[in-house]
C-alpha cells in the first residue's frame, strides 16, 4: 500500500517530469534520440514483424478498448471493480486527447505502415495499455490468493506484452520514442492521481484504505 505521503509525491515528481518532456518535445530537444531508436528498429521491417506490430497495435485500439470496457462491464465478479476500471479508462482517453490538442505535435513523417491523422504526443495506445497493465497487475497484488511466484510471472508476461504493444507504435511509424515516453509518463499522473483521491479522499471497494 502506498502511504499518503508518498502518493503525493508521486504526483508532483510525475507532473513535473511530463511537464519536461513537454517543453523538450515542443522544443524539439528529443529529436536525436527519436531518430536513433527508429533507425534501429526500422531495420526490422518485413511483412512478418509488420503482422505481428499489427496484432499488438490492436491492443491500444478505439475498437479493443469498447469491446474491453463492455467485456469488463458484463463479466467482472467484482461490479464496483469494473466500472471503476472502465472509468479510469475514459478518464485515460479523455486526458490523452486533450494533452494532444494543447500541445498538437504532428506525427512522424517517417515510413508510416498504418494510417493515423490525429496528433502524436501523447501515445494514445502506450497510454491505454499502461493503464490496463497497470490495473491488472495493482488487482493481481491485491489478492491475496496465489503464490508470489505466480505473481511475479504474471506480472512480467503483462509489462512484456505492453512493452510490445509500445513498440508497435514505433515500428508502425506512427509514433516517435518521446510519444512513448510521454504516454507512459501521463498514464502513470493519472493512476497515481487517482489512486489518491478514491484512496484517502473517497474510499471505494476497489482500493484499500489506507491510514494517512
Amino acid at each position: 500500500m502506498v502511504k499518503k505521503r508518498t502518493n503525493i509525491f508521486l504526483i508532483v515528481l510525475l507532473a513535473l517530469l511530463l511537464i519536461l518532456e513537454i517543453i523538450l518535445v515542443k522544443n524539439n530537444y528529443f529529436a536525436t534520440i527519436d531518430d536513433f531508436i527508429y533507425h534501429h528498429i526500422s531495420k526490422l521491417i518485413n511483412p512478418v514483424n509488420t503482422a505481428i506490430f499489427k496484432f499488438f497495435s490492436f491492443f491500444g485500439s478505439e475498437i479493443f478498448i469498447i469491446l474491453f470496457c463492455l467485456l469488463i462491464l458484463l463479466f467482472s465478479r467484482k461490479k464496483s471493480r469494473g466500472v471503476g476500471f472502465v472509468f479510469i479508462l475514459l478518464l485515460s482517453v479523455l486526458f490523452n486527447q486533450g494533452l494532444k490538442l494543447i500541445i498538437a505535435r504532428d506525427r512522424p513523417t517517417i515510413n508510416q505502415l498504418v494510417s493515423e491523422s490525429n496528433y502524436s504526443f501523447p501515445s494514445g495506445h502506450t497510454m491505454l495499455i499502461t493503464v490496463i497493465v497497470a490495473l491488472f497487475i495493482f488487482y493481481l497484488w491485491q489478492e491475496k490468493k496465489g503464490s508470489k511466484v505466480k505473481k511475479i510471472i504474471l506480472t512480467s508476461i503483462l509489462l512484456l506484452f505492453a512493452l510490445l504493444v509500445m513498440l508497435s507504435r514505433i515500428y508502425l511509424g506512427v509514433h516517435y520514442f518521446s510519444d512513448i515516453l510521454g504516454g507512459i509518463t501521463a498514464s502513470l499522473l493519472l493512476l497515481s492521481i487517482v489512486y489518491y483521491y478514491y484512496t484517502f479522499k473517497h474510499k471505494v471497494p476497489y482500493f484499500p484504505k489506507n491510514k494517512k
